[in-house]
């Protein structure tokens, strides 16, 4: 007799888990769109600084291409360029970052 005392009501705890998940879907949704827009206009900013600033734009890819290379030659052994490949490379991130975000 205790254990249906303590059940909850099926079609309610149904209804609510429903509800749940459609609530959960929609903030879902809603995080995505906004998502989607903000990385779409960061991608059009680029895009048109890159055509109005051709040669900026290639020092920064030739930049982080330089980085990456970095870090796959060190990743395996903790070396010299190693030690100074990292802040090089963080340095180089940091600024196409800022670069970008003053656009």
């Amino acid at each position: 007799m205790e254990s249906q005392m303590n059940r909850p009501n099926e079609p309610e705890a149904s209804g609510h888990g429903s509800r749940a998940y459609e609530e959960t879907r929609h903030a879902m949704r809603e995080a995505y769109e906004r998502s989607a827009g903000a990385i779409g206009q960061s991608y059009d900013h680029a895009l048109e600084y890159g055509r109005n600033h051709p040669g900026k734009a290639a020092l920064i890819a030739f930049g982080i291409g330089v980085g990456v290379g970095v870090l796959l030659v060190s990743s395996g052994r903790r070396s010299r360029m190693s030690r100074y490949g990292e802040p090089i490379v963080n340095a180089l991130s940091n600024m196409a970052t800022e670069f970008i975000r003053g656009l």
